[in-house]
């Protein structure tokens, strides 16, 4: 009865360890943006976060590292969290030339497709004399569970 007990309490305690190395993996992301509506003036700020433990650490952490931009001060003072995502991909595009107001960004199930409207989201702020030059500037995956 004795080792009937102690393999009963073994397994809750593997189960127990188990659930909090799950918890533990469990991945969060978060994305924030800040923009004051004139990006070729004022720039655009980004703040990111993967794979965090908690939704609310990604968010935290994507709005500190938004309002942190040393590119867009002005823009960081605006950072707002436009998304929160669990095994997706974000994106972030801008058009590389300087004083232009092409930006976008995007999250998707795949790191691809989030590229991809990225970019279609910057061509269509870029103006038609800029189609075509956008790039992504930032574009990673949430991939823990």
């Amino acid at each position: 009865m004795r080792s009937l007990s102690k393999r009963v309490l073994g397994l809750a305690a593997l189960a127990a360890a188990s659930a909090a190395v799950t918890h533990a993996a469990r991945a969060e992301g978060a994305l924030a943006i800040g923009w004051t509506g004139d990006v070729a003036r004022d720039g655009l700020a980004v703040g990111t976060a993967i794979n965090y433990a908690t939704r609310e650490q990604a968010i935290a952490t994507a709005i500190e590292y938004c309002r942190n931009s040393k590119q867009a001060k002005k823009a960081a003072q605006t950072c707002k969290l436009v998304a929160t995502f669990r095994r997706e991909c974000y994106a972030v595009a801008y058009d590389p030339k300087p004083g232009t107001p092409g930006a976008g960004w995007a999250v998707a199930a795949d790191k691809a497709t989030a590229e991809e409207r990225a970019i279609a989201i910057c061509e269509a702020s870029a103006g038609t004399d800029r189609q075509g030059t956008c790039r992504t500037e930032e574009a990673k995956c949430d991939t823990n569970e």
